[in-house]
């Protein structure tokens, strides 16, 4: 009887602790987060072309306006 409570024992303490491992591994193969990028488009919306640094539109020569783009 003792035999089998110190196998019981040891059987779940295993258990736990790879039950633990599992979720930190999970954990860290998480989609990392996206990195936050500057957006730039015509304020007159002239064209669909997004840049990722200020300027100009090339069409109308506005100054190109900073976008959140989801």
């Amino acid at each position: 009887m003792k035999k089998n409570t110190i196998i019981l024992i040891a059987l779940l303490s295993f258990s736990s602790v790879a039950f633990v491992s599992c979720g930190e591994a999970e954990k860290k193969q998480e989609a990392p987060a996206e990195v936050a990028t500057e957006h730039y488009q015509c304020p007159m919306k002239c064209t669909e072309e997004i840049k990722d640094k200020p300027g100009q539109c090339s069409v109308c020569g506005m100054e190109l306006e900073k976008i959140t783009k989801s």
